[in-house]
């Protein structure tokens, strides 16, 4: 079994004991965790206590059957997404299998099985679980990084950072406690903050935030644990602390605490933690400088001159404050880039699985288009290290492509996407628009308009993508019939971190109007509300028409 698989836990739920004791032995023997029940409500029971990383549930069981328990797992927030296979000897017919798809199943696996195939099935669902799983962890850790860094960024007053932090500490994580130290040369305590949001209020002594701070440098590095914290008067069940550094100095401590049991702090939060530090620490040193060029420049000409070091260094620590930003746009680029490649590999592979199952050749378009993702996915993380090695831009390859081509694989990759959401997608593209580009950073512009128009229309609504040559360009549009955009945001939307959408992280437009602008094109939009919305691009053509 692979390794990141290893200790997951299954969920069996059938009421023959021999099928619940066979499946038992083949996940154990596997490595896998395995938990058995016997009826549909124990079966509910258990996937809310004990969250598995995947449910067999049989349909054929005493007291609620297996669709009722399903429909019941999809509609608690706790289980809504745990995967779940049904493994049936009744519900053969294709209206059964279809009935428990709609229900939210997985997967269907017909008794008898094999149980390499079973196997490969439920590893392949876990798998997939988990991927989406660490992608929306992720995601979420990247939009605190970033909620932290724009606040922290607005300020370079050292006792505003000190009130603030441990406030925003306790607004983005869970915790009852939250404390900040500022330490001097000595590693001595300076001044301190603490938000209390307990419900059993705490007047903390001078004697307890030493103790935390000598139990934080007894450690050296970051730390969490899940037990009282020994040789502290509170009753701490389970903290973290990180340090505060900068160039090698330690300015100070941070840390989050709980007086509960029931919150077990682990490896996912004390890296978001640590990255807040950084954050934290950053600002903090600013502030410090800032406050020190402050004080020199109301000092005589001779202390000024006796301290030029130093303030050129704080002048440094100011430019380096305007660029926090950049690391939570850079952040939430990422998630918002690797998302669309992965809608439809998600789909194509449930539609192979579907087919399988009804022993129906599987599409090798599909698989093509899949593997077309997965490679997209790919040369999107090179770029993010070629940027991140600050590589010239100037070194994109360049080449002679025809649009409509790209945009022909871009509406095939969405186009099940669209049929499965009720909307049509209408392509009327001639052949040959060449022009001199990037076929990945193009078709990355195209994917996000026919992801937007997706997200803006409802059931019944309709894309149409059109092209052509006019004046020695290259005109394409995407029109779609949603909900549109209000006139006084249309200026807008090609800003950062600017959305209409309630998720929206405010990039996709952003980035493709600088792809479109570094092809010497134009990208332009028109929008009626309740009409639609209408983006049109102009790129130069290669070979102009007579």
């Amino acid at each position: 079994m692979n390794d990141s698989l290893a200790s997951s836990l299954v969920l069996v739920a059938d009421d023959e004991v021999q099928t619940t004791v066979m499946l038992t032995r083949i996940f154990e023997r596997e490595g896998y965790r395995v938990h058995s029940t016997y009826d549909g409500i124990s079966a509910l029971q258990a996937a809310i206590e004990l969250i598995p990383d995947l449910i067999l549930l049989d349909v054929q069981m005493p007291k609620m059957n297996g669709f009722e328990a399903l429909q019941a797992l999809r509609e608690n927030p706790i289980t809504t997404n745990i995967p779940t296979i049904i493994v049936t000897a009744k519900a053969r017919q294709p209206s059964d299998i279809a009935y428990g798809l709609n229900l939210g199943a997985d997967d269907f696996v017909q008794k008898p099985f094999d149980p390499r195939e079973l196997l490969a099935r439920a590893s392949s669902k876990i798998r997939a679980h988990k991927l989406e799983e660490a992608l929306q962890r992720r995601s979420q850790e990247l939009e605190i990084l970033l909620r932290v860094s724009e606040a922290l960024n607005q300020h370079v007053n050292v006792i505003e950072l000190l009130n603030l932090v441990p406030y925003l500490v306790l607004d983005l994580l869970p915790g009852s406690f939250a404390s900040i130290y500022q330490f001097d040369d000595q590693l001595n305590i300076l001044q301190f903050r603490l938000e209390n949001k307990s419900s059993v209020p705490h007047e903390f002594t001078e004697a307890e935030h030493y103790n935390m701070v000598k139990k934080f440098l007894a450690g050296g590095n970051s730390i969490f644990w899940n037990q009282a914290a020994v040789g502290l008067s509170v009753d701490f069940a389970n903290g973290i602390a990180v340090p505060l550094q900068h160039g090698g100095k330690l300015l100070g401590m941070l840390m989050l605490a709980s007086n509960t049991n029931t919150l077990v702090y682990d490896e996912n939060h004390l890296r978001l933690f640590e990255g807040i530090g950084r954050q934290a620490a950053l600002a903090l040193r600013n502030a410090e400088l800032y406050e020190i060029q402050i004080k020199y420049s109301s000092q005589l000409e001779v202390m000024v001159e006796a301290k030029t070091t130093e303030l050129k260094s704080a002048q440094e620590m100011l430019i380096r404050s305007e660029k926090l930003a950049s690391i939570g746009e850079l952040a939430a680029s990422i998630a918002h880039e690797i998302n669309n490649p992965l809608q439809p590999i998600r789909i194509n592979l449930g539609d192979m699985l579907e087919d399988i199952q009804n022993n129906i050749p599987i599409d090798v378009r599909a698989i093509q288009i899949t593997q077309e993702s997965v490679e997209r996915i790919r040369r999107i993380v090179n770029q993010l290290l070629d940027f991140a090695g600050k590589r010239n831009n100037n070194n994109l390859e360049m080449e002679l492509i025809d649009i409509g081509k790209i945009i022909e694989t871009v509406v095939s990759l969405n186009r099940k996407f669209f049929e499965k959401e009720g909307m049509q997608i209408k392509l009327n593209i001639p052949s040959g628009l060449p022009t001199y580009g990037n076929k990945d950073q193009l078709e990355q512009v195209f994917m996000n308009l026919v992801l937007n128009a997706q997200a803006a229309m409802q059931r019944g609504g309709v894309l149409t993508v059109k092209g052509w040559i006019e004046n020695n360009e290259i005109i394409t549009q995407f029109a779609d019939t949603g909900c549109g955009i209000p006139q006084e945001q249309i200026n807008k939307i090609f800003d950062p971190f600017f959305s209409t959408k309630v998720n929206g992280t405010g990039l996709g437009l952003f980035v493709s109007y600088g792809i479109i602008q570094s092809h010497n094109g134009i990208i332009e939009v028109d929008s009626k509300i309740n009409t639609g919305t209408t983006f049109t691009i102009r790129l130069p053509s290669e070979h102009p028409v007579q």
